[in-house]
Formats: C-alpha cells, structure tokens, sequence
C-alpha cells in the first residue's frame, strides 16, 4: 500500500500545481485584456505577460528563479504564450434585439424585426466612419513545463500482476496544456473606447488624428482638440464632405468669410459652415471644437499650454469666439462686436461657473436695441454649483486626492 499512498500524495501536489497554473491563466488572461484599453502593441503585452508570470507572480517589480510549486519548483521552465488581437474584430453597437415571444404566428416576424434594428444601427456607424474597430480578443496558454517530460512519478507505473497498463500515471497533469479560455470556448472579449482623444498607434488610428503617442502631457488642451476634430470630421454631416465637389464649396464660403469686409460687417471672424475644425485652426476655417481649463492652474505639473488664435499661450479661462478672458469674471465684448453692453460675454467650454443671465426680453435687449434688459442668475446657480463644489474637491484632473481612502482631500468636499 505504501507505493500507492506516495503516488496518491504526488497525485494531489500535482492536482493543486495545475489548480494553481489555471487560476494564474486566468489572471494572465485577464491582464492581456485590460492592457488594451492603453493601446499597446499585442507583440508588447506578449512579451509583458511571459514576464510578468513567469514566476506566477504578476507584480513587475517581484522576479524570482522559483514558482512555489512542487512539481514545477523552476520559473525557467515555464513559458506562457498570449495571443492578443485588437483591430480587426468588430463591436456590434447596435446589440442583438430580441422580443419576447408570445407564442403566436407573428413571433418570426417580430424576431427578425428585432435583428434589423440592430444591424442597422451598425450598418450606419460604418457608413458614417464610426470606428467600431473597438473589441479586443485574448488567449492565453501555458506552454506544456519541461519538467514533467522526465518526471518518473507522474509517468505512473503498474500495479502488481498487470506488467504494461500503466494504471499509476496521472496522464492529465503529465501533458496538459493549459489555456484560457479552453480551445473550444471563444476567446476572452473587451469592448474599449476608440474615441479616445489622445494619441493612439497608427493601427488604432482610422481617422486623420496624429499618432505620436510621444506627445507631451504639458500639450493636453491642444492636442485633444486637434483629435477630436478628426473625430468629429470623419462623421459629422452624415458624410456630406466625401461628396465630389461638396470641399470645394466649402472651402470656397471659408474664403469668403475670410475676407476683410465680410469681418467687418460680421464684427469677427466666422467660423466654417460644414467645419468641424478646431476654432483656432491655422488655416482660417474655425469650426466648433474648443476645450479650456475652468481655472488658471496652480500645481507646475498641470499642462497650462493652449493655442490660441496660432500662438501658443498660457490657457485662458473663458472666451466667445475670439475674445478670451483669465479672470473670474466675464470679459464682455464691445458695442461695436456685440448687440449691446455687457450682453454678449465670454464663456467656459465645459460645465463650470454660469456666466449667462436671465433674458428679460427676447435676445437680452429691449425693441429699439439701445439697451440690455437682463436678470442676474442667482449665485447658487452661478458660482456655488455642483460643477464648481466638485472641482474645488477634485482638483486639477481629479488630483484632489493624493491618498486612498482620503474622501475629504480638500476641505468641503462631500
């Protein structure tokens, strides 16, 4: 009996080493997946996964020779592969609408119904140019360990009278490949944001945004705008620029509106009908797209750089068009540029103070336009807001908390 209750202790170790190697699979699946939300190469999160869990401990910063296990005590004989594709699978963002059946003759009717729902939605996000390129794939396996090719207990042996049967092996623990998700199970999948406003690869890219995933931070504003505009440019107008002659058109009302008379009667510059530029375009054909921080930044580490009117300057706060402001209160635009005083004023980009009043009459001026008729907004409202209570907690790109478990970083936050 002893031979046996060896095996069947050897049995066990080995039992618990594949458990072990499953749940780290798992975990190497997993880290593979997430790494894609970061846009790196898939040859780069092969190589990180081999790595990082060669010793089956996924930290970066912890490598050691040994595995802890006892049948597979050496992290050199373990090699994992990772198989990552993230570009050419599709994400179905219409989903797959399905009614309930009721039982009745109309049920394939309204089965099919429910389908062209949803491949419509996503016949429509290809033909506007949505990048829908944003599902990730992943697979991961352990190469079969060196170390049980030669292990003489895991072989077995026979028992007494049955020479040749080999009934002691454990054949499962000798030649298992281990793989997550099984092979016959479909690959581990992710739905990532392709709408990221930031440098991606080149493989990522489907639109004319940059790809110098080198740019500095200290460039946010001007950066994000200039990839959202190309975002915004590959499916604005339902695809209106891509017909033939419809650019030259535009470009021509661009140079039109250009032109120094047709400033002076506007009282500015004017942005592009059908532009999805950047406001601060360098070639002349503003459109919409513009972000600035709420506030001047304190801290040197936050990026204070925008480009303003072809300059690169520190960020204002506000503006209207082309007229800026860094202060906290509006700046407000001239008679000459404006209806009237104090009426037209700048603004903040995103949600932050209000600086819009009340209009007491149509367009914020009585009948003869000679002066503003306007309400003040309430301070609760404009200044002591949800946007601004919650900026004053976070800080600067929600650098408000330095710790974990600190929920009050600054003093008022909720």
């Amino acid at each position: 009996m002893m031979p046996c209750l060896v095996l069947i202790v050897y049995w066990s170790a080995a039992l618990t080493d594949l458990l072990v190697l499953k749940l780290k699979a798992a975990e190497a699946l997993r880290y593979a997946l997430w790494e894609n939300t970061v846009f790196k190469p898939p040859r780069q999160i092969a190589a990180e996964v081999q790595r990082r869990f060669a010793d089956l401990r996924s930290p970066r910063r912890v490598d050691t020779p040994h595995t802890g296990l006892l049948l597979h005590p050496r992290a050199r004989d373990l090699a994992w592969r990772a198989e990552v594709d993230a570009t050419s699978a599709e994400a179905g963002l219409g989903g797959d609408s399905r009614f309930g059946g009721a039982g009745g003759p109309w049920d394939r009717f309204v089965a099919g119904l429910g389908g062209v729902l949803g491949s419509s939605v996503d016949a429509a996000a290809r033909t506007m140019r949505f990048n829908t390129h944003g599902l990730a794939l992943a697979r991961v396996a352990l190469v079969r360990p060196r170390h049980d090719a030669g292990s003489t207990i895991l072989k077995g042996g026979d028992l007494p009278g049955l020479r040749g049967g080999n009934d002691l092996a454990l054949p499962s623990a000798a030649s298992a490949e281990l793989r997550a998700p099984l092979a016959a199970q479909r690959p581990m999948q992710l739905v990532f944001d392709t709408w990221k406003a930031w440098p991606r690869p080149a493989a990522y890219t489907r639109t004319e945004a940059g790809t110098d995933v080198g740019t500095s931070p200290s460039r946010t504003y001007p950066e994000v705008e200039k990839q959202v505009s190309a975002q915004v440019r590959a499916i604005a107008f339902f695809g209106a620029d891509r017909i033939p002659g419809f650019r030259a058109l535009d470009e021509l009302a661009g140079r039109i509106f250009r032109l120094g008379v047709t400033r002076a009667i506007a009282g500015g510059r004017l942005p592009g009908i059908f532009s999805a530029e950047r406001m601060d375009d360098p070639a002349g054909n503003g459109g919409p797209i513009t972000i600035l921080p709420p506030e001047r930044p304190g801290p040197a580490w936050v990026p204070q750089r925008c480009e303003i009117a072809g300059k690169d300057v520190a960020c204002p706060t506000q503006r209207a068009g082309d007229v800026t402001s860094a202060g906290d209160s509006p700046r407000f635009i001239d008679e000459e540029n404006g209806i009237v005083d104090r009426v037209d004023r700048t603004r903040y980009t995103l949600p932050y103070r209000i600086q819009t009043p009340y209009w007491r009459d149509s367009g914020g001026v009585e009948r003869g336009l000679g002066s503003s008729r306007l309400w003040p907004i309430p301070p609760r409202l404009a200044t002591e807001n949800e946007y601004v209570k919650s900026y004053r907690c976070r800080g600067h790109f929600f650098g408000g908390s330095r710790t974990a478990q600190e929920p009050h970083a600054h003093g008022g936050c909720g």
